[in-house]
C-alpha cells in the first residue's frame, strides 16, 4: 500500500466555494453581529455621554451616528445578480399584483412546510403582474412534486379577484372537483361555476360547439379528432368535413337549424349530401358556403358544375342519385372512405358522450364564459382508455382555439386575463396550440402548460433536433416556467443550459512528493469557473411544495402558494368532506329567449288573475 502511495505522482482535489459578493454597508450592519454589537456599545456610550454631559463625547457619538444614519439612507441595497431587470412586483402596499405563486427561500428542508417553518429561511413573495401572468408559464412537476396544491393556490386567487379560468384536471378524481368547488363557493363564486363532468354525465353542464362559430372555426375544432399522420388521405377527410360544416353552418344561420352532433351523423354518408345538394343548388350563386358545397358534391360524382347548377329535371335527378352510389367512381370512394375515418370521433360525442356535447339548449357559451369571467372546471375520464381523455382535451383545447379566434375580431384585452391551467397536457395537445399561444397574450387569455415531461409534448408536430416543432413554438412563449420534482434527465438539461450559470472559485493544490529531494510545499491554485445553477439530483431530490421559478433570466428557490386554509389551519377546503358518492350542484341556466317567454306568459297570468278578481269584487 505503501508503495502505490508513492507510485501516485500526485493527486488533484477540486473545491467548489460560491463567489463572494461586493460588501457594503447595509449588508455589513445586517449580517455581521460583531459589528452590530460595536454599534449598540457605541449607543450605549453615548447614552451614557449625554447624561454626563461631556460635551467632546457627545460631539463623537453624534458625528457617528449621523455618518452611519448617512450610509443607510443613500447605501445602494444589494439585491441578487440579475434581479435588476426581474418583472416581480416589489411587495409594496402602492403595487399591484395579480398572482403571488409562492415564497422565495435561502434553502430547502426537505418539503414546503418544513422549508417555510424554518427560522429566517423566507426571503419574499414571488408576485406576478397581469402582464406577467398574459406571457404565460410552464408548471414541471411529476407526481408527489406539488403541483396540484400550487394549482388550487393560484385557482384561488384568481376567484379572489373576480377572473375566470379553464381548469383541465388531467387525473380525473371527483375530489379535486370537489376542492375547486369549494373553493369557489367559499368567496361567492359557486354561480360562476361549470362544471364539465366526464366521470359522472348524469351531472355535469353541457356544451354545444356546433351552436356558434364559423363552418373554418367548427371545422378546426373537429379536425383535431382525426386520428393518424397528415398525408393525403387525411387531406381528403378534412375537406369532407368542411364542405359538410358549410352546408349546416349555412342551414343553421339562415333556417335556424339546431344543429348538433346527431345531426351532424346523418350528412356522413354522400347519398344524403347529394340529396341536400340538389335542394340547395338555387342558391350556389348567391352564396360562396354553397357554391363550395355543390361543387364538392358534383366533383365527388364526376358531373359538371354548370350543368349541376342549370339541369333541374328529373332526369338528371335520378342520374346524380345513382352516380353517388357507383364506387367506381374515386370521388365516391374517397368520400365513403372519409365518412368512415369521421363516423367514430362523431358517434363518440353524438352518444357517448352526447349528454355533454348533443343537446339543442347548452348551459355553456364558451364565448360568454371567456367575456364574463366564468370559471369552467374540466374533469377527463383518464381511466376510461387511453384515446378517450386524448379526444376529449383535445375537443375543449379546440375550444378555445375557436373562443381566440372569435375574440381576436370582437373583443379587447381585459384587466383580468382568462387563465387557462391545463394538467396532464400532454395526454390532449393538439397541433396549432403554440401557435394559439404565441396570438393568445394580445387577447387576454394565459396559458399554463403542466406536464411531467418534454417526452409529452413532442407527441405532435415534426421532431426537429430532437424536439418536436410543437414543443419548441409553445416553449418559446414560456415567460415564467416553474420546476418542482422531476425524475426527468432532459427537463433538467433543458433548464440547465436555460438558467443563468453561476461562477464558482475552482481551488486545485498537489500532494507534496515525499521521495524527492529539497524543499517542496504543497501548489496551490485558483481559477473562476462557471457551473449550472443546479444538478439533476437536487430537481430529484425536492419535495411537495418544493420549487425552482425562472422569470426574465433569474432563478428563485421557493415554495408553492397554497390556498389560504391550508396555510393558515392545514385543511383543505372541500365540498361535503370525503363524500365522494355526493354528486356536486349543478347551476341550471335558461336562454335569455326562452326566460322573456316565460316571463311574458307570466305578466299574462298576473293579469287575468287581476282582472277575475275585479270581475269578484264588482259582483259582490
Amino acid at each position: 500500500m505503501a508503495n502505490d502511495h508513492k507510485m501516485r505522482v500526485h493527486k488533484e482535489v477540486q473545491e467548489i466555494v460560491f463567489s463572494l459578493r461586493k460588501e457594503r454597508l447595509y449588508t455589513i450592519l445586517m449580517e455581521d453581529e460583531f459589528l452590530r454589537f460595536i454599534c449598540c456599545c457605541f449607543a450605549v456610550v453615548g447614552i451614557f455621554g449625554v447624561f454626563t454631559q461631556n460635551f467632546l463625547v457627545v460631539v463623537v457619538m453624534s458625528l457617528w451616528c449621523s455618518f452611519l444614519l448617512l450610509g443607510l439612507a443613500f447605501g445602494q441595497r444589494p439585491k441578487p445578480e440579475g434581479e435588476e431587470n426581474s418583472r416581480l412586483v416589489e411587495n409594496l402596499p402602492k403595487k399591484q399584483y395579480m398572482l403571488n405563486i409562492g415564497t422565495q427561500v435561502k434553502k430547502f428542508y426537505g418539503d414546503a412546510v418544513k422549508s417555510g417553518r424554518a427560522k429566517g429561511n423566507k426571503i419574499k413573495p414571488l408576485l406576478l403582474d397581469a402582464e406577467t401572468i398574459k406571457r404565460h408559464g410552464v408548471i414541471l412537476a411529476t407526481t408527489g412534486g406539488g403541483k396540484s396544491v400550487l394549482m388550487k393556490g393560484m385557482i384561488e386567487q384568481i376567484m379572489i379577484l373576480g377572473g375566470g379560468g379553464l381548469f383541465i384536471d388531467g387525473k380525473g378524481t371527483a375530489e379535486f372537483a370537489k376542492e375547486i368547488y369549494g373553493i369557489a363557493a367559499a368567496y361567492g363564486r359557486e354561480d360562476d361555476f361549470y362544471h364539465i363532468n366526464f366521470l359522472d354525465m348524469d351531472n355535469t353542464h353541457t356544451v354545444n360547439p356546433l351552436l356558434s362559430g364559423s363552418a373554418i372555426a367548427i371545422f378546426e375544432i373537429l379536425s383535431s379528432l382525426l386520428k393518424g399522420e397528415e398525408n393525403e388521405w387525411k387531406a381528403k377527410q378534412k375537406e369532407f368535413m368542411k364542405c359538410i360544416l358549410k352546408l349546416l353552418v349555412w342551414k343553421r344561420d339562415y333556417e335556424n337549424l339546431k344543429l348538433d352532433f346527431g345531426i351532424l351523423a346523418e350528412y356522413l354518408t354522400l347519398a344524403k349530401l347529394v340529396e341536400e345538394a340538389l335542394i340547395y343548388r338555387k342558391y350556389a350563386k348567391k352564396y360562396g358556403d354553397i357554391e363550395d358545397f355543390i361543387q364538392f358534391v358534383s366533383g365527388s360524382i364526376a358531373l359538371p358544375y354548370d350543368k349541376f347548377l342549370s339541369d333541374t329535371s328529373e332526369e338528371f335527378a335520378a342520374q346524380v342519385r345513382k352516380e353517388a352510389t357507383n364506387v367506381d367512381l374515386q370521388g365516391v370512394y374517397d368520400a365513403s372512405m372519409s365518412a368512415q375515418a369521421w363516423r367514430d370521433p362523431v358517434t363518440n360525442l353524438k352518444s357517448n358522450y352526447g349528454k355533454v356535447f348533443n343537446t339543442q339548449t347548452p348551459d355553456i357559451s364558451m364565448w360568454e364564459a371567456v367575456q364574463r369571467n366564468k370559471i369552467i372546471f374540466v374533469t377527463l375520464p383518464t381511466m376510461a382508455s387511453d384515446d378517450t381523455p386524448k379526444e376529449l382535451g383535445k375537443l375543449i383545447l379546440g375550444l378555445i382555439k375557436g373562443v381566440a379566434d372569435e375574440k381576436a375580431r370582437k373583443a379587447k384585452d381585459p384587466d383580468i386575463p382568462f387563465v387557462c391551467m391545463l394538467d396532464e397536457v400532454g395526454s390532449y395537445i393538439v397541433e396549432g396550440f403554440g401557435r394559439l399561444m404565441s396570438k393568445s397574450r394580445a387577447l387576454g387569455i394565459s396559458v399554463w402548460l403542466i406536464f411531467q415531461s418534454f417526452a409529452q409534448l413532442d407527441i405532435v408536430g415534426k421532431m426537429l433536433s430532437g424536439q418536436s416543432s410543437e414543443r419548441q413554438e409553445a416553449m418559446g412563449m414560456i415567460g415564467t416556467h416553474i420546476i418542482m420534482k422531476c425524475t426527468d434527465p432532459e427537463a433538467t438539461k433543458f433548464y440547465q443550459d436555460f438558467a443563468p450559470k453561476r461562477t464558482v472559485m475552482e481551488k486545485a493544490y498537489y500532494e507534496k512528493r515525499d521521495w524527492t529531494k529539497g524543499q517542496m510545499g504543497a501548489e496551490q491554485s485558483f481559477s473562476p469557473k462557471e457551473v449550472p445553477a443546479f444538478e439533476h439530483n437536487d430537481i430529484v431530490a425536492m419535495n411537495n411544495g418544493e420549487m425552482l421559478v425562472l422569470a426574465d433570466g433569474v432563478l428563485y428557490k421557493a415554495i408553492a402558494q397554497a390556498e389560504n386554509s391550508l396555510q393558515q389551519s392545514g385543511k383543505k377546503i372541500t365540498y361535503e368532506g370525503k363524500d365522494i358518492q355526493k354528486p356536486l350542484p349543478i347551476t341550471r341556466f335558461m336562454p335569455k329567449k326562452q326566460f322573456f317567454a316565460l316571463m311574458s306568459e307570466y305578466k299574462k297570468f298576473r293579469e287575468q288573475q287581476h282582472q277575475s278578481q275585479e270581475q269578484k269584487e264588482n259582483v259582490a
